[in-house]
């Protein structure tokens, strides 16, 4: 389940981000004003998507870090299991996960531009945490394998990638690079999405 509390804190961690800048702010009236500035929509989603990132980013690094200190305290040996991490392998862990937060921002505020208040965002993304769960649940059922087309699919490709690496064995730069390009990829395009749902007038004004 290591892999699961590290790919589930790239979502929790901007999730109230990404509601405040988008719901939050249209409930308290000031969407519109901001919206009023002769900035560009894309600028202007950019910033909340790049400011839910960096929140999302600091909450994978210290649940990473978290997880490693509980480790070193819990006496695994005496439960039948052997987890041994040194700074190579949470080294690997942050460079599959950090880029997941590009697209758990971008989605968080692309979902939550069709609540029209504080609380209807909130469900709608709690609701929205339970895909990236999914590949953690199959793959603690199943065999999930390391088949090529895993690696590009986000959360399911860095599924596969931390369970090699917390398993002892390593993945390829090409797999990293892979899992990260599609993460960036998607991330941009609900962006991009976001930037277009904001020059409509329903969702500025929630009607």
């Amino acid at each position: 389940f290591l892999p699961m509390f590290v790919i589930m804190a790239a979502f929790l961690g901007s999730l109230q981000i990404a509601v405040d800048t988008t719901a939050g702010e249209r409930e308290r009236n000031s969407l519109e004003a901001l919206l009023i500035n002769p900035v560009p929509r894309t600028s202007l989603v950019l910033g909340k998507w790049l400011a839910a990132v960096v929140f999302a980013a600091v909450a994978v690094a210290l649940t990473l870090g978290a997880c490693l200190v509980m480790m070193e305290h819990v006496p695994l040996e005496e439960l039948g299991l052997s987890i041994h991490l040194g700074v190579g392998a949470a080294v690997g862990i942050l460079a599959a996960t950090l880029p997941l937060a590009l697209l758990a921002a971008g989605l968080q505020i692309l979902v939550a531009s069709f609540a029209r208040s504080f609380k209807e965002a909130q469900t709608y993304l709690s609701l929205l945490m339970l895909v990236p769960m999914l590949p953690s649940f199959i793959a603690s059922l199943w065999e999930l394998g390391d088949a090529p087309w895993m690696i590009p699919v986000p959360a399911l490709g860095q599924q596969v990638i931390l369970s090699r690496v917390i398993g002892g064995e390593s993945a390829t730069w090409w797999e990293y690079a892979m899992a990260g390009s599609s993460a960036l990829l998607a991330g941009l395009v609900c962006v991009w999405l976001t930037a277009r749902l904001f020059r409509r007038e329903t969702i500025i004004f929630g009607r």
